[in-house]
Parts: C-alpha cells; structure tokens; sequence
C-alpha cells in the first residue's frame, strides 16, 4: 500500500541527519542524565516508564512544564527532552527526534448548538480557514503545541484575531476542555480523542461534537524531542536502540492501542503497519 511521502520522509530522516551532521559535532558527551518534560510530571508515561528501565545507567529526572516552555527549553539545548511530542519539519530545525507513535489527526470539538455555523464540506470536515476567518464563533487552541503541519501553517498565518485564543496551558489541554465546559469557546482545536479524555474527568460531553479537519486527514508522526546539539543527538540515539526492536515497537504499539476509532484503525491500517514496523529496527547508526 502506498504510505505518504511524509512519513516516509519522516522515516528516512533520522539516518541522513545523523549522517550528516555527525562530522561537524564534538565527540559524543557523557549521557548521565535525561529530565523529561511531562504536562504532569507525576503521571505515568508509558513510553518513558520503559525507557527509564532499560538504561538504568542514567539519571532519570521529571519537570512539570507546558509544550511551550519545553520547547524553549529544548532551543536552549538544556539537557532534557519531551516525548510524545508531534514531529514537524519546522521542529526538526531545533530538535532530534526519536519516533515512537503514529496518531490520529487533530480534530475540531465543537458545541451542537453551534454546528449550523461550522462550514464543512461534502465529506463532512470542516474548512477551518473559512471558520476562522469568518469570526462568527469563539475558538481557542494551545499554545505551543502541534496539530501538524497543515493546521500549524494556518494558525502560524493568523493576525490578531479577537475570536481565536491561544491558551498557553498548564496542563495537557485540561484547562482548554474548561474553557469549551464552561461556554467561553463555542470549538477548539484538539487532539483526536479529547471527547473521550472529557468524559474521563466527569464532564458532560453531550453538548459537544467532534469533527474531522479539512486538510489534515493523515496520522501524526510522535516522538521523543531532544535539543539538536551534541548531547541531544547521544540521547536520541539512547532512546533510539532501546525503541528499535520488536518488543519496543510492540511496546510502543501498545500503548496507543485505543488512540484510533474503529473506522479510523481501518483507513489508516497500512501507515500504521509501515510505521511499526520500521521502528522495530534502529533508525540512527553510529
């Protein structure tokens, strides 16, 4: 089946950027330790929870902070990285990534009441610049996080827009659901699943509706991000041999088990074969 050229991109990069960058950096430097910045430092991570076990030789610390603070970090080339985070040729500019998941496409939740506002196409998905830019409804969206990279070029174009927010949140998109609970947002912009992610934490997620994006039809390549230095590519190439096997991929897999929908699992069954079974294999060589 054919797989996009994005993610095929996205597959073969890690060689050529190691490749090519390797004979201007300094010898690798010790890697004694990882802080890993996490929404919530105190929740479970499963693709970090493995890591952490498998190289026992590093110190292993935790950081509650915000993707946008993460990635001011990772451009100061602090020794830390954040996994789960969406793979972008923009952040490829200011970070190595390890790849570890492929993901639904970003959604948009709107309220029902709402929805006769919302122009959609004939397939159902929403022409988010024509929502935008008719200003007719309340919309917010995270600061510092990716949607990938159509929605990121339309948000990224946006002047000053009083009827779209960008929130920079604490947390991973709780407070952002908040503002949708609590009518200051009649849509956001989110990650695929928040409906289910609402209910979880007892809100009433009737009122709502989750629509698919014009544009963004294609999963999202995650990985773990490490600042584009010396130090980060030795922890990427770390993270990297302990995630390409087949129990890392598998693991991997795993944990991303009830990401998709049903009918999603089925359209997107090649990429998400392709994609697993290419991280069952190193992507970086020395």
């Amino acid at each position: 089946m054919y797989l996009p050229a994005l993610l095929l991109g996205l597959f073969a990069w890690p060689l050529t950027a190691a490749a090519s960058t390797g004979s201007s950096l300094p010898d690798t430097p010790a890697l004694e330790r990882i802080v890993w910045m996490k929404a919530d430092a105190k929740a479970i991570n499963p693709a970090t929870a493995y890591l952490v076990e498998r190289l026992p030789a590093i110190q292993h610390e935790y950081l509650s902070v915000n993707a946008l603070r993460s990635w001011q970090m990772i451009e100061r080339g602090e020794h830390a990285c954040r996994p789960l985070t969406v793979r972008t040729a923009q952040r490829e500019l200011q970070a190595y990534f390890a790849d570890t998941h492929l993901a639904p496409p970003a959604e948009l939740i709107v309220r029902r009441d709402k929805l006769a506002l919302v122009p959609r196409n004939a397939a159902g998905e929403v022409d988010l610049g024509l929502l935008i830019n008719k200003g007719a409804l309340r919309g917010a969206y995270a600061r510092g996080r990716s949607y990938g990279e159509a929605i990121d070029r339309l948000l990224a174009s946006q002047g000053q827009n009083k009827q779209l927010v960008d929130y920079s949140m604490a947390g991973y998109g709780s407070r952002l659901q908040d503002m949708l609970a609590r009518d200051r947002a009649d849509y956001l912009i989110e990650s695929n699943g928040a409906l289910a992610q609402m209910s979880a934490r007892n809100i009433d997620v009737k009122p709502f509706v989750d629509l698919p994006i014009q544009g963004a039809s294609e999963p999202l390549v995650l990985g773990i991000a490490c600042p584009r230095t010396a130090w980060g590519l030795a922890a990427v190439k770390a993270i990297d041999q302990v995630l390409g096997t087949p129990a890392g991929a598998a693991h991997m897999r795993k944990t991303s088990a009830d990401w998709f929908s049903g009918a999603a699992l089925e359209r997107l069954k090649p990429q998400i074969e392709q994609f697993y079974l290419r991280r069952s294999k190193p992507h970086y060589s020395d």
